[in-house]
């Protein structure tokens, strides 16, 4: 009860400097990481500095990555800060990281009933609709005549099957295929 109170108590800001020194730093993480670490951990202060833990929602953290997206990347030079392009997705993206991370830890410790960025879902602008590209039987023959003999059966399968390469054909066993019923086991793949 009393680490709950603790919890409802803390600020953000002070649980993000706790963060800092007991699970960032060397030799715990590497000092790059560390370094990406506070990087992220200032921004997110500027944002949620004086918010109370128990207080941060799911809404509110989707609300401050689409503020982020929407900011230019500012640099330091000698006559003052300069304005440059957008931020990328991808550094929002880090910073992101870096608070789901840090209110992980929270949860572990009992500061925080869960983690909100696990309702978070990361706001991403679609260029267009992904269109896979089907291989055609002429295209696959190509592939088969010009590939080595031992390689025209692996490439039957993927472009028959679907199967990735690396992650469902390559760690097959023996006994996930069943030849009879023309069936195959795939535990751990993406799709159903």
């Amino acid at each position: 009860l009393e680490v709950v109170r603790r919890g409802e108590q803390m600020s953000f800001q002070d649980w993000a400097a706790f963060f800092l020194e007991n699970y960032s730093k060397p030799p715990i993480r590497a000092a790059k990481t560390h370094e990406a670490n506070m990087r992220a951990i200032g921004h997110l202060q500027q944002a949620f500095g004086k918010w109370r833990l128990a207080d941060l929602t799911a809404d509110e953290i989707e609300q401050y990555l689409r503020r982020r997206l929407k900011q230019h990347a500012r640099v330091k030079t000698g006559s003052g800060f300069k304005e440059l392009n957008l931020l990328k997705p991808t550094t929002v993206h880090q910073e992101f990281r870096v608070l789901r991370r840090t209110l992980s830890v929270a949860v572990r410790k009992k500061l925080l009933p869960a983690n909100p960025c696990a309702g978070v879902e990361f706001p991403v602008s679609i260029r267009g609709l992904f269109r896979p590209h089907y291989v055609a039987w002429s295209e696959q023959q190509l592939i088969e005549f010009h590939a080595p003999d031992y390689f025209r059966n692996v490439i039957r399968i993927i472009t028959e099957t679907g199967l990735r390469v690396y992650k469902e054909l390559a760690p097959m066993k023996k006994d996930q295929v069943d030849l009879e019923n023309a069936f195959v086991w795939i535990p751990d793949s993406k799709t159903p």
